[in-house]
């Protein structure tokens, strides 16, 4: 039987494993500089950056969801963010992956939330999940990102740009 739940502070190592395993299935394992030490200290309490829930089958941690907040200036309020979905391969089609994503519908629905986004990369597969589901892609929506060196460069440039002589 499947069962899923808010994950608890000692949830974490099994949390943390399937990030890994995440990571790596993307070939993302490299980017992946967060601890176990802060999703404890980031994922719990009044003040935490990030949610999860935890899909378990006999006792056993094969699935889970990460979420967060984002403020939307347009809507005035929040949406969540869908930030990981994973489901242990040898687990996967046993309806784990609805289960989480279907709670995190609920946290949003609770919260007042009117969207779930996601990112998701072009080449992952669980995009016919995603849709399924009703996720919808934005097609006129990209996402973009800087950070590293560029990002760097952009903080130290002067804010105000001299007009041309």
């Amino acid at each position: 039987m499947l069962h899923v739940r808010p994950a608890r502070p000692g949830d974490v190592p099994a949390l943390f494993r399937m990030k890994l395993e995440l990571a790596r299935s993307e070939g993302n394992e490299a980017v992946l500089v967060a601890t176990e030490h802060d999703w404890l200290r980031d994922g719990f309490g009044p003040d935490a950056r990030f949610r999860s829930f935890l899909a378990e089958q006999a006792g056993a941690a094969i699935g889970m969801a990460t979420y967060s907040e984002i403020y939307m200036t347009a809507l005035g309020g929040i949406v969540l963010c869908l930030q990981d979905l994973y489901v242990d391969p040898a687990r996967r089609k046993l309806g784990a992956g609805h289960a989480l994503v279907a709670a995190v519908a609920a946290a949003a629905v609770e919260r007042g939330a009117p969207l779930i986004q996601l990112n998701v990369l072009d080449s992952n597969p669980a995009r016919k999940f995603y849709r399924r589901l009703g996720f919808q892609n934005l097609r006129e929506c990209l996402t973009y990102a800087i950070g590293g060196a560029p990002m760097l460069t952009l903080a130290v440039t002067p804010a105000a740009v001299q007009p041309p002589r």
